[in-house]
């Protein structure tokens, strides 16, 4: 016996690929949809996961530019430079956080509406049969294919002496 794993697109593909597999008397079909990546957004990465965006890099840049401005400004007004600076710094850090965090949601929610899961179909067979499924898989739009020989069970139903 060979087994083919293929996988597809989520498209009338799959279907017409499973429909010619049964018009050539091959039943032994195993069709699986994946599941979508859940979509759960995280504001801060730890060192174990990232997403590959980062949410502070313009808003330490701005944090950075700001708290200059504050202080050079701090000297000529009331509360001081220090207090001016960190008041420019914490000011430009949320503003650049802000932006950021807009950009990139709109950028997450653009990517992710169209992407669609693939399928995973398995199909066991006889040699005879090996030739044409490939064909036929590959056909019909596979992204990849697979094949494996399954070894002949013999003298595993047999008794002991």
């Amino acid at each position: 016996m060979i087994q083919f794993f293929a996988t597809f697109d989520h498209s009338e593909y799959v279907e017409l690929a499973i429909t010619k597999l049964e018009e050539h008397e091959i039943r032994d079909i195993y069709a699986v949809p994946l599941d979508n990546r859940p979509t759960g957004e995280h504001v801060i990465d730890t060192m174990h996961g990232t997403d590959g965006t980062s949410l502070v890099d313009l808003g330490l840049i701005l944090a950075m530019m700001f708290g200059t401005i504050g202080i050079s400004r701090g000297y000529a007004l009331a509360w001081g430079p220090v207090l001016w600076g960190l008041i420019g710094a914490a000011g430009g850090f949320a503003f650049g956080f802000v932006i950021d965090l807009i950009v990139n949601r709109r950028k997450r929610s653009r990517t992710s509406r169209g992407k669609r899961s693939e399928v995973v179909i398995v199909v066991q067979c006889g040699p005879e049969q090996a030739s044409f499924v490939e064909k036929l898989l590959w056909g019909h739009r596979a992204l990849g294919v697979a094949k494996t020989r399954i070894p002949a069970r013999t003298g595993l139903n047999t008794p002991a002496p």
